[in-house]
């Protein structure tokens, strides 16, 4: 069973090389790869829906702070206790829910130690403050 192919026989030059051709790109050429220049940028909107939410957020914990301030208050804790325990708890829920906002716009971009940490750190520090103040009495 003999094969034949409608391709030309391959030609071999021997002699010495002409001046290239320019070169020219068609259609059917394979797609150039695609730069990466890293994680995609937050463009205006978005940010502009993030703190948006941050706002809203913010009035929220505010109205959380006083209720928990008025509570810990009919609790018999003196009111400036109780006023900055509310202070910390809310200062505490902005930072967690700043990183969230942040981890949901970009995450590629904001969840790293240089916005992490400091968010990270004031959260923390906010919390353990509410804690320690939780349980003090008059």
């Amino acid at each position: 069973m003999a094969q034949t192919s409608s391709l030309p026989a391959p030609v071999e030059s021997v002699a010495a090389p002409e001046v290239a051709a320019p070169v020219t790109t068609s259609t059917l050429s394979a797609p150039t790869p695609v730069l990466d220049l890293g994680p995609k940028k937050v463009d205006s909107r978005d940010a502009l829906i993030g703190v948006a939410v941050l706002v809203v957020l913010a009035l929220i914990f505010f109205v959380i702070k006083n209720a928990y301030a008025n509570w810990r208050v009919r609790e018999r804790v003196a009111p400036s206790r109780a006023n900055a325990s509310g202070w910390f708890l809310f200062l505490g829920l902005l930072m967690v829910s700043a990183m969230a906002v942040l981890a949901v716009l970009n995450a590629g971009q904001f969840l790293t130690p240089l916005y992490l940490a400091p968010l990270v750190g004031v959260a923390g520090l906010s919390l353990i403050a509410w804690l320690m103040t939780f349980s003090a009495k008059r």
